[in-house]
């Protein structure tokens, strides 16, 4: 087992399709023991729940200020927005011991980067040491949210803040001229409770754009089992959804995520909200990234990822015609996967053609296109 490195680039099919590739870690494992958590079912060489530990400062600082060379650094010279808190939370407890997110912050801010924080505990950047490293930098915090159940969600995330708690931090940090964002992740239908209060909090808190992606059941790592104990019942045998296996996890069918997700669109609409989810099955994206962030000012995700160049693939569309006058640090290794098929693999709607090493799409997908 690989433990990942403090500051990387997502691999396998993610390096293909992500818009927002390079990821920073400021933690090994995390304490919030969360029900959900994919960590309980992905051989991650992450500790989990216990030994969280601080990554590295210096493994960071060497990208920003002594490496010259490697895709990593290419990145940082393209200006990629970087994201924060992949497999930890980056403001979890043992921030306030460590302060490694703190210190990234100050590197950050030190050349003025587009950052992109995800995390469960938006109130520790209200704090002033936090307010003065974020002052002036490009940055957007995505606070995760699993239901507007005040009970439910204790249960769910024993040890992450009240929502009223994260719902006030945003208000806070939008005040500060943060780009501040909801993120429905995971989306659980019959658990998110009433999502019309929910996503009229965050509105009144300064939110314009939600992020939602459906619950992933893991097989392994008792993943279902958390679940089960959390909400008081068999959730698989209870749930009015359909979940389908999905190779390492069950997941929502593609009916029943087009229908809700279609649902919570119309509330975020009535809101005035912006909906964006990874896979788009319902087409709201329009090929922004699924982050949401390329509309702001100083981020450029990765024009070459998929869920933002995928508009190009139509009928047989070659490798060349695909990734024609960008600057991919990894073009190579991209058109070997391309010629493997590995895009039809990942997205559901391309057809890989073996014959000519070309991608086409499937005709129920072209209503996609812009």
């Amino acid at each position: 087992m690989i433990l990942q490195r403090p500051l990387f680039i997502c691999d396998h099919a993610e390096r293909l399709i992500c818009p927002l590739p390079l990821k920073i870690d400021c933690y090994r494992g995390c304490s919030t023991r969360c029900a959900y958590c994919s960590l309980n079912g992905l051989r991650t060489g992450i500790n989990g729940f216990d030994g969280v530990q601080p990554n590295s400062i210096r493994f960071i600082e060497k990208f920003f200020y002594r490496r010259k060379t490697g895709m990593e650094r290419a990145l940082i010279d393209q200006r990629s927005p970087i994201q924060i808190g992949i497999s930890s939370d980056p403001l979890q407890p043992i921030e306030k011991q460590y302060q490694v997110t703190l210190r990234v912050l100050r590197i950050l801010q030190d050349r003025q980067y587009p950052t992109v924080i995800t995390t469960k505990f938006p109130g520790q950047l209200t704090e002033s040491g936090y307010l003065g490293a974020i002052e002036g930098l490009p940055l957007a915090v995505q606070s995760s949210v699993s239901t507007q159940d005040q009970a439910l969600l204790k249960r769910l995330e024993p040890v992450a803040p009240s929502l009223q708690n994260r719902i006030a931090a945003l208000q806070t940090l939008s005040d500060a001229g943060v780009h501040v964002q909801l993120r429905l992740w995971p989306y659980i239908p019959d658990l998110a409770g009433n999502l019309d209060e929910l996503l009229g909090m965050a509105h009144d808190a300064g939110v314009k754009d939600v992020l939602c992606n459906f619950l992933k059941i893991y097989h392994a790592g008792g993943t279902c089992l958390k679940i089960n104990k959390a909400v008081g019942r068999d959730y698989l045998k209870s749930t009015c959804l359909k979940y389908r296996n999905a190779g390492l996890f069950k997941i929502a069918s593609y009916e029943d995520q087009i229908r809700e997700l279609s649902h919570v669109q119309d509330l975020c609409r009535g809101l005035g909200l912006n909906l964006l989810t990874c896979d788009d099955f319902i087409g709201t994206r329009n090929w922004q990234d699924c982050c949401g962030v390329g509309h702001y000012p100083g981020f450029e995700p990765s024009p070459w990822a998929y869920y933002v160049n995928g508009w190009r693939i139509t009928d047989h569309t070659s490798f060349q015609e695909y990734i024609s006058n960008y600057d991919c640090p990894w073009h190579d290794e991209f058109e070997s996967e391309w010629n493997k098929g590995k895009l039809a693999r990942s997205i559901s709607g391309l057809i890989f053609n073996e014959e000519d090493k070309t991608y086409s799409r499937r005709n129920e997908d072209v209503w996609r296109l812009r």
